[in-house]
């Protein structure tokens, strides 16, 4: 079930990105390119988390929590920029772009050693709904854009970080 919380929560910031972004490209191609690189690239977290769980045996438990707790706070005061225009880029590098903070949260994750496969299902998942639903609803959904949304989801990062330092 965390994983699925979890999950939720590092798709925020693609929300938050796609509702500011003024593509122009095929949305659909742009949600599938997103949610395919929120599989692939938690995969690759995942595992190095896991390699790093046979290295750092003692330390894990305490470096994953810290991890996390850093990615939650670092959400929490970074500052959201206002609607700029974005030139024609291909729909991979922007997917990219907004999906490579799963790489991290994955990675503590793996060293946590959460239910890989689940996961990633569910971070594919909410990235495709999350882009779908920011792209093709931007102007109805203005009210949404700022920084409390992003600072929840930090909140509750900087939560599941620090309850995993605490146990």
């Amino acid at each position: 079930m965390q994983e699925i919380i979890v999950a939720a929560i590092t798709t925020i910031d693609i929300f938050i990105i796609y509702l500011v972004v003024q593509y122009k490209g095929s949305r659909l191609l742009l949600a599938l390119w997103t949610a395919f690189l929120n599989i692939l690239i938690p995969f690759t977290g995942f595992f190095l988390g896991e390699i790093s769980l046979f290295l750092f045996h003692q330390w894990t438990e305490m470096l994953s929590g810290f991890l996390l707790s850093l990615i939650g706070l670092y959400m929490l005061l970074e500052k959201v920029e206002n609607e700029r225009p974005l030139f024609q880029i291909p729909p991979i590098i922007l997917a990219f772009l907004v999906s490579i903070d799963a790489f991290s949260v994955s990675f503590t994750l793996g060293m946590m050693q959460f239910n890989r496969t689940l996961f990633m299902i569910a971070s594919g998942f909410f990235a495709f709904v999350i882009s779908w639903v920011a792209l093709s609803f931007q102007r109805q959904l203005y009210f949404i854009r700022g920084k409390w949304i992003s600072r929840l989801g930090g909140a509750l990062l900087l939560i599941i970080g620090i309850y995993s330092l605490l146990n």
